[in-house]
């Protein structure tokens, strides 16, 4: 019985190493799951070259609270309100907020030194 084969077009000529990867993946995934996965790398290629592909929540949470002291983190507290509404206006999800605050209130509670 004869293997089926693919022949594509690609834009630069892979190294060996990604051919052998390529041919690993090919060899052991199901063809639908390789599709998945390139319409997800797509996308995401897609968002970044039209400059809207957002960084991870984590890195936001962390660029947000990463030198907060506590007399900050306690002011932002006091003023919630004013500081959800300039996240959501930089396009933070609620979920994204609210992650920031558990993080205020915890650095709120520490002692400054």
């Amino acid at each position: 019985m004869q293997k089926p084969q693919i022949e594509l077009p690609i834009s630069q000529k892979p190294t060996d190493v990604e051919l052998k990867k390529l041919r690993e993946y090919f060899k052991e995934m199901p063809i639908v799951e390789i599709l998945k996965g390139l319409k997800f790398s797509k996308n995401r290629w897609s968002a970044k070259d039209a400059g809207t592909l957002k960084v991870g929540r984590k890195s936001i949470i962390k660029k947000e609270v990463h030198s907060v002291t506590t007399e900050q983190a306690q002011w932002r507290l006091k003023n919630w309100k004013m500081m959800i509404a300039n996240y959501r206006r930089r396009g933070y999800s609620y979920p994204t907020i609210s992650r920031i605050k558990k993080i205020l209130v915890q650095k709120s509670k520490k002692r400054s030194k």
